[in-house]
């Protein structure tokens, strides 16, 4: 059963001004080690930064009814398995999916040119 569908859009050009701007500190406020190292290895870092930005955000949207507050952004990471996205959870963030009796979290993740756009479906 669905409990939560989540999206957000983003503007790639504005999550890049921000990196350059405040640079690895803000990165370490938004991105576990693993999601820094993965993006960096990409042509375009910033264009993965945002759109895994965008995946956490869905997340959140998706949880929602049944989230709580104080979910910090590291709680939730995004990362590859078998070439395809998935979410990985902690501590608070792995709380409340516990609590809503999450089985399942869909993500899905797209972008193209100046803008990413990430999709979550939570199911129980």
């Amino acid at each position: 059963m669905i409990i939560g569908i989540g999206i957000d859009l983003i503007d790639v050009r504005r999550f890049e001004s921000i990196i350059y701007r405040w640079g690895n500190r803000f990165l370490k406020r938004l991105f576990t080690d693993r999601e820094i190292k993965y993006c960096n290895t990409k042509k375009h870092p910033a264009q993965r930064f945002a759109t895994r930005y965008a995946a956490k955000q869905a997340f959140m949207k998706a949880l929602f009814p049944r989230g709580e507050k104080g979910i910090h952004f590291k709680d939730i990471e995004v990362d590859q398995k078998n070439n395809r996205p998935v979410v990985n959870l902690y501590g608070k963030a792995k709380g409340s999916a516990e609590k809503a009796d999450i089985k399942n979290t869909h993500l899905m993740l797209s972008h193209d040119g100046d803008y990413g756009i990430a999709n979550v479906v939570i199911e129980g």
